[in-house]
């Protein structure tokens, strides 16, 4: 096996350039990392049943808090809603109240001014029929 088949981690675990001081185990940076990394990984999730036994109760609370928040502002909201829906149905019924009224009081006016020009044309009827004509003379 040549030294580029070896690479770093090969059959001569020292790199190159170094000499060799004794027979041993040589371990570079990425592999402690590594190494490093997976007992904290370990560490986590055996220390993780713990942490959540301790935890659960406040997230439990926080969450309860969380929806009870949210059933409050949604009452708001319908209560709201409810109050626009009665202003606007009020208001319609108000529009509609007085523009029939309005309606009303032109047919009243109306069927009044009707009646007045039906007794002024027949006073001027009358009028005109107690009226001599002229060129026509009374005869006796």
């Amino acid at each position: 096996m040549s030294e580029e088949d070896r690479g770093e981690y090969g059959a001569n675990p020292q790199p190159q350039g170094r000499e060799e001081h004794g027979q041993g185990l040589y371990i570079g940076k990425r592999s402690l990392w590594l190494l490093a990394g997976g007992a904290l990984g370990a560490l986590a999730a055996l220390s993780l049943e713990k942490v959540t036994r301790k935890v659960r109760p406040t997230a439990v609370g926080v969450v309860k808090e969380g929806y009870a928040f949210k059933e409050w502002a949604a009452g708001k909201y319908e209560k709201v809603k409810e109050d626009f829906e009665d202003i606007i149905a009020e208001a319609i019924y108000e529009y509609e109240r007085e523009h029939d009224a309005a309606v009303d009081a032109d047919k009243r006016e109306k069927a009044i001014l009707e009646r007045i020009e039906r007794i002024v044309e027949e006073r001027l009827a009358k009028i005109d029929a107690e009226q001599p004509t002229p060129g026509k003379e009374e005869q006796p």
